[in-house]
């Protein structure tokens, strides 16, 4: 019997010496393909949904297909829509960080499928009554008064405690409740903090699909990033005065709220207003530099570049800067070398892993400050040394333009000096 499959066997490999080989290369492929498959089931896709009631998983499954492997908006909407209807008929809180995380996928499957008008009236809603909770909940005291637990560490008042001053045993159900209110009051008031944190989220995101080339609206654009700054500061200042971290926890690190700064100095400065944008800037810079513990990285570098362009641009034009009329045009100059030479220095710092073009294009572009500077100072040579080296580094970069603006920059220098 032994002999009759080792003779089938090589009957076999005879009579099909390609498609045999083949056949057994797909098997082998498909199990590893099917392995794979599951092994990012199990790792990756799986953990995705664990946080959700399995008939909400299912739906957000089919929504995320739609989304991210076959774009269909239609379908895609569909299944997000029944998904949030099912978390709300299965009681889950409607500003968890799940459920808020359907309402924003919603928008950003609208973007992708380039409907950018309803990706923000999806996400100006979803902002709004987030906004509104949020608010609703902080008008308490405990909230003012910076406490999570608030209601169950007041306790029973002096007065009353004779009443309590014989033995009494606890009902395990009544125990069991007061654990269970008390974990959902803590709950509750970490969810106020992240809400918040993701309403300036979603005002920043806002600003940016405003501002893009199928709206173009700037005005709404601004008023969103001033809405998101407005927000990050009234909450330092309510925990600052509730004797709370600045940032961290629930709430944003120093870094976002910095972050939050920075895109509405950019805006400002887009718009030629640089007195406006000049003090977001030094305190975007001071809240990250605090929150990285003065590592350098590429935020700094870039937020120093932009520093020393807000006071060097009117220095140079021999405009005096707008929001401290009492600083010299010398002082002004000084200020922005001093900038400058510091964002090139920072950068130099920055551990390899961390660099990017981002960084590398405001350390070039801070060089060409240095070069203009230089030429305020009838030093040709230095400038010149300068704008080839912000030169070289937009071409590494790949940034054209810019590359262009200081070639002709050193060809009007070079033209001066025959």
């Amino acid at each position: 019997m032994k002999r009759g499959y080792q003779e089938a066997s090589r009957g076999i490999w005879r009579n099909n010496p390609i498609l045999l080989p083949l056949a057994l290369l797909s098997v082998a492929t498909a199990t590893a393909i099917f392995s794979y498959i599951a092994y990012k089931e199990a790792t990756e896709v799986g953990p995705q949904y664990h946080k959700f009631p399995p008939p909400v998983a299912e739906r957000l499954r089919t929504a995320i297909y739609y989304t991210d492997v076959k774009l269909n908006p239609v379908k895609a909407i569909d299944a997000y829509s029944e998904a949030i209807k099912l978390a709300t008929e299965l009681h889950m809180h409607p500003y968890s960080d799940e459920v808020m995380g359907i309402r924003l996928q919603v928008s950003k499957c609208l973007e992708m499928a380039g409907l950018v008008p309803a990706a923000i009236q999806v996400l100006e809603k979803t902002r709004a009554d987030a906004y509104h909770w949020v608010r609703t909940r902080m008008e308490t005291e405990a909230f003012k008064n910076g406490e999570s637990d608030y209601f169950f560490a007041r306790g029973p008042s002096a007065e009353k405690g004779e009443l309590a001053a014989g033995p009494m045993k606890v009902d395990p159900a009544i125990a069991e409740t007061y654990e269970k209110m008390k974990e959902a009051e803590i709950y509750e008031y970490g969810q106020v903090e992240k809400t918040l944190a993701k309403v300036v989220g979603m005002s920043i995101k806002l600003a940016e699909l405003y501002k893009s080339d199928y709206i173009q609206d700037d005005q709404k654009a601004e008023e969103a990033l001033e809405f998101a700054v407005q927000l990050s500061l009234g909450e330092v200042q309510r925990r600052h005065q509730a004797k709370l971290p600045i940032g961290g926890g629930n709430w944003m690190t120093l870094t976002e709220i910095g972050t939050a700064l920075s895109e509405l100095g950019q805006h400002y400065a887009s718009q030629g207003k640089l007195d406006l944008s000049l003090p977001l800037y030094l305190r975007a810079f001071d809240l990250i530099n605090a929150n990285e513990g003065g590592t350098p990285s590429c935020k700094q570098v870039t937020l120093m570049y932009n520093i020393s362009a807000c006071i060097g641009n009117p220095a140079l034009d021999g405009v005096s800067p707008s929001s401290d009329p009492g600083v010299s045009r010398a002082e002004a100059i000084e200020a922005t070398r001093k900038w400058a030479q510091g964002a090139i220095e920072r950068a130099a710092k920055v551990e390899p892993s961390e660099e990017s073009v981002e960084c590398d294009y405001s350390c070039a572009a801070a060089k060409v400050m240095l070069g203009q500077l230089a030429v305020f100072h009838n030093k040709p040579e230095e400038a010149l040394k300068y704008y080839y080296e912000g030169k070289d580094i937009y071409d590494r970069i790949e940034a054209l333009s810019d590359a262009e603006d200081v070639s002709r920059l050193i060809k009007d220098l070079e033209k001066k000096k025959k």
